[in-house]
């Protein structure tokens, strides 16, 4: 790979995240990481049923302060509900409320339906190489900062 193919597609990097820009506007106070927990909560259930604040934390790959805050925030909008567990009153459990269900049909069902249906001229292969090579470098950038620190 030379620098130019390099810088291309670091420019195509800063070109995805503008792409977060264009998403539906959300309702005031929901945040697109909302929209994310959101989503997040509902596949769990899906799976599983009973979903812990710690499951979301590790489905997201993120910290428990930062989810416990995100998911305050969604109960404090009645967006999701937190019940104390009877048994080990230490573990909380989430369910979407009818208002967290409208905003994972709108802001997840249907921008993603609707977005599939605009995609599909884009070969699924290009896609999945796409989704594969965002991995391998983000693991690439990880590794150097574990090993190296962050780049100065």
């Amino acid at each position: 790979m030379n620098e130019e193919l390099t810088r291309q597609f670091l420019n195509a990097c800063h070109e995805s995240r503008r792409i977060c820009e264009l998403l539906p506007d959300l309702p005031p106070r929901i945040k697109p990481r909302h929209i994310r927990i959101i989503e997040c909560i509902y596949r769990l259930h899906q799976k599983g049923g009973t979903v812990r604040v710690s499951d979301v934390a590790e489905a997201m790959n993120s910290t428990m302060p930062s989810i416990t805050k995100l998911v305050n925030e969604l109960c404090a909008m009645e967006v999701v509900r937190k019940r104390q567990g009877r048994s080990d009153r230490r573990v909380f459990t989430l369910t979407l409320t009818d208002l967290g269900k409208h905003y994972y049909d709108v802001y997840v069902t249907g921008f993603q339906g609707w977005l599939c249906q605009e995609m599909q001229d884009i070969p699924e292969d290009d896609i999945k190489a796409m989704v594969a090579m965002v991995g391998k470098v983000k693991n690439i950038l990880l590794k150097a900062r574990a090993e190296y620190g962050p780049l100065k």
